[in-house]
């Protein structure tokens, strides 16, 4: 049951890679890959939940911090680049 989640959710990144690639605007391709990334902790979480390893759960927490961070800083740039338009 955890595995076939976790392949959906792989799925899911591979539909949401199509926006990542096609979006119109820089602000669709950060959403898509900030998307890609959540998805991408959750499947690592998955897998960590079904192995039972606990080490790869302290991963996916750095990694979703830095997915938020990440996240931030890129809306800070460029809601500073619109104003200077």
């Amino acid at each position: 049951m955890i595995l076939t989640m976790a392949i959906f959710f792989v799925v899911l990144s591979l539909i949401t890679l199509y926006r990542l690639i096609k979006g119109p605007t820089i602000t669709d391709r950060l959403i898509a890959a900030d998307t890609i990334g959540v998805f991408m902790a959750i499947v690592m979480l998955l897998i960590s939940l079904q192995y039972n390893i606990a080490l790869l759960i302290d991963i996916v927490l750095a990694y979703a911090i830095l997915l938020f961070v990440d996240i931030l800083i890129f809306s800070k740039y460029f809601e500073h680049r619109e104003l200077y338009k």
